[in-house]
């Protein structure tokens, strides 16, 4: 029990989740797609992943448990009663047909050179990005991406040095070392 939440049910519940989902042939997208529509973007995959893996803070997982409870047994009554796995698909939605693009990979010649071009300059102009990119061998847009994002680790990096210690337990996130046994099975 921490905060008032029982966080064996929060586990058991968490595993039945993801069970259920996977028996009815249902990707976490599909699942996220459906809750935004129903109930506003803070239930994206991203939420769905994190609920099912347990890492998420107990205050969430209690407000987010009734939502799922509530959506499952939706799904589950449609997939019974109506027309099977097709009207489980009209409710839920299919899955994007774009597809991303995969992660770029640097070599760790290209680091080099990329980080030392930014502690001569943070905010290279385009022509430099261009002609980086072209040396490296990258597209223009990944270097430029790879610069947006090195910045804001900087800034993350300098806020967090910056920042008080984070409060006791009972409140706030929780850290791996303060993390209660969650893990679903």
């Amino acid at each position: 029990m921490v905060d008032g939440i029982d966080l064996e049910e929060v586990k058991e519940f968490a595993r039945a989740f993801k069970m259920r989902r996977l028996s009815l042939g249902l990707t976490q997208t599909q699942v996220g797609q459906a809750l935004s529509v129903s109930m506003g973007p803070a239930y994206s995959q991203s939420a769905i992943c994190r609920f099912e893996k347990l890492d998420i803070t107990p205050k969430s997982a209690q407000k987010i448990k009734p939502i799922l409870e509530k959506w499952m047994r939706e799904a589950e009554e449609r997939y019974r009663h109506k027309l099977g796995a097709q009207n489980l698909v009209d409710f839920c939605g299919t899955e994007p047909s774009k597809k991303r693009k995969r992660r770029t990979s640097f070599t760790p010649q290209a680091l080099e050179a990329l980080n030392a071009h930014f502690e001569r300059n943070t905010h290279p102009s385009g022509q430099e990005i261009t002609q980086l990119a072209g040396r490296l061998g990258y597209e223009r847009e990944v270097v430029r991406i790879w610069f947006c994002n090195k910045r804001q680790a900087l800034k993350n990096t300098v806020r967090l040095m910056a920042k008080p210690a984070p409060p006791a337990p009972g409140g706030g996130y929780l850290t791996v070392a303060q993390k209660p046994p969650m893990k679903a099975v």
